[in-house]
Formats: structure tokens, sequence, C-alpha cells
């Protein structure tokens, strides 16, 4: 069963293809479409699973710990837990990826996302963090965004 969650005020339209229940647990897959000039999440860091990127149209910058990489269709990036990471298209179309998630479980985020934003044109980190940090993912002040040394740091009691 897929479910589509348009955050629109985000500039993201999600459409998760196979959550936890679809895959007991194992995986979960979303087919994600980026507007121009609009990033993800903010940068973040999961403790709980590892994310890998496959983009199927447009371009797609995604930043892993100290690392910058700008991915076109049929490239590949793995975003692994315990590191920093973000996603941003800088491009004038859409960027269309799909993302992996191991084991599932934080796909269901975005529905609760979905519904903390109700339309609204844009987000803070901070108004979000404590949505994420329930599904032990952690939010990383801009000023230390790519220090690696944030990511190697101990997770934090969530």
């Amino acid at each position: 069963m897929t479910q589509r969650i348009a955050l629109l005020g985000a500039g993201n339209t999600i459409t998760i293809a196979a959550g936890t229940n679809a895959t007991q647990g194992s995986f979960a897959l979303l087919d994600y479409e980026l507007a121009p000039g609009y990033g993800g999440l903010p940068p973040h860091i999961h403790w709980h699973e590892d994310e890998a990127v496959y983009v199927l149209e447009g371009r797609l910058l995604a930043w892993v710990g100290a690392r910058e990489r700008l991915l076109g269709p049929r490239e590949f990036a793995l975003l692994p837990r315990g590191i920093v990471h973000a996603q941003y298209n800088p491009g004038p179309e859409p960027a269309r990826f799909l993302s992996l998630l191991v084991p599932a479980g934080f796909e269901q985020c975005f529905e609760e996302l979905d519904a903390l934003l109700e339309g609204e044109p844009s987000f803070s980190p901070e108004a979000i963090a404590p949505l994420l940090a329930r599904y032990g993912v952690q939010s990383v002040p801009a000023t230390e965004s790519y220090d690696t040394s944030v990511a190697s740091s101990v997770p934090p009691a969530l």
C-alpha cells in the first residue's frame, strides 16, 4: 500500500512506497520529489537507520559528513547512521529520488510532520526537532552541520 504525503509548504512530495507494515520493519522505500531550490529535512543525524538515495530525475546535492556531492539520474549516495547529512535541489527542475531507510520506522515521521506543518509555507529546524527526536533523529545546528566531530559523538538519550 502506498501513501502520498504532500509537504507542499516545505517543497516536498513524498510517497511511501513501502513502509513498516509492508516490509515487516525491514526497510522503508520513499519516492521523494523535491522542488527547485528546496531542501529536505535540515541537517540531521539518524541514530537508528541507514539511508540511501538514488536519483531518478533532476539533480540532488547531498551532504554527508564534511563531503558534498552533486548527484544526477542513476547516481546513488549512502547516508549512514551516525553521520550528519542533508539534501538540497540546486537545479531549475524538480529532483525525484528514491530514499531507502533500513530498518523501517522513520517513514512514519513524515505522516506526523505533514500534520504538524498543516500547509505552513516553511518550518524551522527548532519547530520539528522534538518530532525528529521521537524517531531517533537529531537535528544539527547549521553552524555545526557539516562538522564530522558532531556525528562521531555519542547518540543522545532518546
